[in-house]
């Protein structure tokens, strides 16, 4: 009699079919490992050249930044030599505070309102994108 877990317990398919299941199976991995390579390849592709073109524009980019910046103080200094102006001119520091801002706030509200007027009118739709390959986006589709 022999043991169910045995060698002999196999059928026929079984071991005719083992090689090649093994032979799938290390083909298998193999595409895998050389999709993953190529894959990795152009990650670090991307990477480099991000890595380069940041290189590149960080002097602008810090230039920008000090830009920014200095213009925001020098724009709060506008404003507190405003508030200040209407103080000395004989009005109520609180009064004069409330007026500027009021001030700021419909100007910043009007360059709102206006920009949103300048955005593009999205495109109506008419007809459905198609690919330009027409139905056949893929060799094997038909």
């Amino acid at each position: 009699m022999s043991n169910s877990d045995g060698p002999e317990s196999r059928s026929f398919f079984d071991r005719l079919a083992e090689p090649f299941a093994d032979k799938a199976r290390e083909k298998l991995n193999q595409a895998e490992d050389k999709v993953r390579a190529a894959i990795q390849a152009e990650v670090d592709a991307v990477q480099a050249s991000l890595r380069a073109r940041a290189v590149e524009i960080r002097p602008s980019a810090i230039a920008f930044g000090a830009a920014v910046l200095l213009t925001f103080f020098g724009l709060a200094l506008l404003v507190a030599a405003s508030v200040l102006g209407l103080v000395a001119g004989g009005m109520d520091p609180w009064l004069s505070a409330l007026l500027i801002g009021v001030a700021l706030i419909l100007i910043g509200g009007g360059i709102a309102a206006w920009g949103k007027h300048r955005l593009p009118k999205p495109a109506p739709q008419t007809e459905p994108v198609t690919h330009p390959a027409g139905d056949q986006v893929h060799p094997w589709d038909n």
